[in-house]
């Protein structure tokens, strides 16, 4: 089987990530070219270190240049399915593929009532020119629309569970985030952007709770500094929590920053499915949770750990009691190591082979049909 894998960019943002863990571990008898539209390319030599053919296709990840190169790409190779994913290649690869008479399976990377409109309407328009969507997850699956005209399936995010807990072994030492820590105080961490649907501002609201039981409590945020970090800094100094809450800034490994926590806090309001989530519960770290959908699919629905969303309070006395007890830290780590193999790439890849074969098994038999 021949597949081509059309992603919109390759940056090293979860999509990507999760592209290299599918091609990575198909099986042999299934060939897999990577393309990509344009924009930026941070995996690409991961790709090809493992002898994965990369080709890019336009400067940008949507514009003419990227639809002729593709058309071109598709009329003079040979394949037997088109696997897209990001927008702009659901898009440009759905119309393109089924003009070629080719199937084609597009991934949902993310919940669609957290889309802008202009990222809702060219997926809504081009989605029943593909055979079959498939949701990274349930909440994802749940949050398509009735007029999302596409069969769909869910096959969960994965990651690549051993090499990350491998890149996290860093020697506290060794990292130039820690510069200004106590390695012997509590530290709780949260790796994300600065996105407001990431509810950072509650996990700075949350310290001054958590100051009257740890009063060296360090919560360490990571982050491209900006507009938004600022705020949540005056928004410390407000509290009078300034020296409990550290803005590293962008750091280049953030596995070291899970594997040195003593809780991962995450408040978002509204995820697809968090690779920061499965990041986390790799490093097998008591893990605070806003419950929402994401998170559910990730944890559990009895999972222990769960607060509620735009909850500082709660988010506080539920951070101290992780911290301070023990049999509630085994209980939290217990479920997650319980979990987290099913987020494998080994069980993503297998999942996916399935519904490639299935697809090329339709298109056979509606060829039989109309011979």
């Amino acid at each position: 089987m021949n597949v081509l894998l059309l992603s919109g960019q390759l940056g090293s943002g979860g999509a990507p990530r999760v592209c290299h863990q599918i091609v990575r571990h198909l099986p042999d008898d299934i060939e897999v070219t990577v393309a990509y539209l344009g924009g930026r390319d941070g995996l690409v030599n991961k790709f090809e270190r493992e002898g994965i053919s990369v080709r890019r296709l336009g400067a940008r990840s949507l514009s003419l240049a990227s639809v002729r190169a593709l058309n071109r790409h598709l009329r003079t190779h040979e394949y037997d399915l088109v696997h897209t994913h990001m927008i702009s290649a659901g898009l440009i690869g759905r119309l393109l593929a089924t003009r070629h008479g080719l199937p084609v399976v597009h991934t949902v990377h993310t919940n669609y009532t957290m889309r802008p409109i202009k990222a809702k309407v060219p997926d809504v328009l081009s989605a029943p020119f593909g055979d079959i969507s498939v949701c990274v997850s349930e909440s994802v699956a749940q949050s398509l629309p009735r007029y999302y005209q596409s069969e769909t399936t869910v096959i969960y995010n994965c990651i690549d569970v051993d090499n990350i807990r491998a890149r996290g072994k860093v020697p506290w030492e060794n990292l130039e985030w820690t510069t200004n820590l106590d390695p012997n105080a509590p530290i709780v961490a949260n790796v994300a952007r600065y996105d407001p649907k990431k509810r950072r501002i509650d996990l700075v609201d949350s310290v001054r709770a958590i100051t009257d039981k740890f009063p060296n409590v360090q919560l360490v945020l990571t982050g491209r500094r900006g507009d938004r970090q600022q705020r949540l800094a005056k928004r410390a100094r407000e509290l009078g929590v300034e020296d409990n809450v550290h803005f590293v800034g962008f750091v280049e490994n953030p596995q070291s920053v899970y594997r040195h926590a003593d809780v991962i806090a995450l408040s978002s309001e509204a995820e697809g499915f968090s690779i920061g989530m499965l990041e986390a519960m790799a490093h097998r770290r008591p893990i605070v949770a806003s419950k929402i959908p994401a998170f559910i699919d990730a944890l559990g629905e009895e999972y222990p750990g769960f607060v509620c969303v735009q909850s500082p309070q709660e988010l506080g006395v539920e951070i101290c009691k992780t911290i301070s007890n023990e049999s509630h830290r085994t209980e939290l780590i217990s479920t997650i190591c319980e979990r987290i193999d099913q987020f494998s790439g080994k069980q993503a890849a297998k999942a996916y082979c399935k519904v490639y074969r299935s697809q090329l098994m339709d298109k056979d038999e509606s060829k039989s049909v109309s011979d």
